[in-house]
């Protein structure tokens, strides 16, 4: 369970006390990429990438991440590689886990069309012996419940949503489904999936990889375009590289809800007052049943 609040400022005692641990300099000043889910530092001394998680509760979650990214390497199926040269993943003395990544540099996140071909490719994958890696189901409804009881809500809104996600529970036990059932990456959104300069792919955040529908994946695209992140015509692309239209799925309602949801429960995390203005108006939209159009990216 998180205990500390998780903000930039913690994150970095996280990352210096791994950096100790496993001896590596901190010279250089570390950089932000990202704080979400995880905080995402790049040591440009060591050209690494360390991901830092939130407790130690997620050590396992980290070393099958680890564990699948050499796995999909070794299977052609592009993803960023863990490094080899310190010890990965660590426990760090303030209870929190961290992983180091080779650094992929001059990177942007994949195109609709190049994230729709590559979760055909991850989607058609032979799944790991349990030798090699041990694969969960999914974890979808169940997140909500976890975060929930951790963020900053008001009474009104932690009912609206705790609500929400015991509907959400059973309905999803209730689904029926188009595309058969394998191996899903989690959180399937463009900016995990990493282009280089010569048009190399790169999956990262694969915490999240495990045994489920590939509809879970396919479901933020058409989310990302009811936002207005995402033009009609790149989603389109999005349908036509992956070979499938997920609204047309019977389980879409639901799976929608779902990662909307999640989205707004996940943002509820973040400490500040932007996040926390964002996370109002999702909960109103959620709860009035108004269109999502609008809503901002983080």
């Amino acid at each position: 369970m998180d205990t500390e609040t998780f903000d930039v400022a913690s994150s970095l005692k996280t990352l210096r006390l791994a950096c100790t641990a496993v001896g590596l300099s901190m010279a250089q000043e570390p950089e932000l990429i990202r704080l979400g889910e995880n905080a995402v530092w790049r040591l440009p001394e060591h050209r690494l990438v360390a991901r830092v998680a939130r407790s130690i509760d997620r050590f396992p979650l980290a070393e099958r991440g680890v564990q699948l990214a050499r796995w999909m390497h070794s299977h052609h199926v592009p993803a960023v590689l863990p490094s080899d040269e310190v010890a990965n993943p660590v426990r760090t003395d303030d209870d929190r886990v961290v992983t180091w990544w080779t650094e992929v540099r001059h990177h942007r996140p994949a195109t609709p069309a190049q994230l729709g071909a590559a979760l055909r490719a991850l989607h058609d994958m032979p799944l790991p012996t349990p030798d090699l890696v041990s694969l969960p189901e999914a974890s979808t409804v169940d997140k909500v419940d976890q975060r929930l009881a951790a963020v900053s809500l008001t009474e009104p809104d932690r009912d609206f949503l705790q609500s929400m996600a015991a509907r959400l529970h059973r309905e999803y036990t209730d689904l029926t489904y188009d595309l058969p059932y394998g191996l899903v990456h989690g959180d399937a959104h463009a900016a995990n999936l990493l282009v280089t300069s010569d048009s190399q792919l790169g999956w990262v955040d694969l915490d999240g990889v495990a045994m489920g529908q590939p509809e879970w994946d396919l479901v933020l695209t058409p989310i990302e375009h009811e936002c207005g992140w995402v033009t009609s015509d790149a989603y389109q692309e999005f349908v036509d590289a992956y070979g499938y239209d997920v609204t047309t799925s019977p389980a879409y309602p639901v799976l929608r809800e779902v990662r909307l949801l999640r989205m707004t429960s996940w943002l509820a995390q973040l400490p500040s007052a932007q996040a926390r203005d964002e996370v109002t108006r999702r909960i109103r939209d959620l709860r009035e049943g108004t269109p999502i159009q609008g809503w901002q990216a983080f």
